[in-house]
C-alpha cells in the first residue's frame, strides 16, 4: 500500500481531525474517500460537458446504429 504525505497548517490538521472523529472514521479514510469522491465529481462533470456539447449539435444516433457499430448484432 503506498503512502502520501500532505503538509497543513497544525488548525487544519486538528480540524479535519477532530471531523473525522466525529463521524466515525479515520483522517487516512476521511482524506482518501474526499479524493476519490472529487475525481469522481470531476470525471462525471466532464462526462456531462461532453454529452451536452453532443446533444447541442443533435450529433446522436440511434440504439440500433449504435449497437450495430458495436458489434452487438
Amino acid at each position: 500500500m503506498a503512502t502520501i504525505t500532505l503538509r497543513m497548517s497544525e488548525e487544519d490538521a486538528a480540524f479535519i481531525k477532530r471531523y473525522a472523529e466525529m463521524t466515525g472514521t479515520t483522517v487516512s479514510q476521511f482524506i482518501r474517500q474526499a479524493a476519490l469522491e472529487r475525481i469522481e465529481d470531476e470525471y462525471d462533470r466532464e462526462a456531462l460537458e461532453a454529452y451536452l456539447a453532443v446533444a447541442e449539435r443533435g450529433d446522436f444516433i440511434s440504439y440500433e446504429e449504435a449497437r450495430k457499430d458495436w458489434g452487438l448484432e
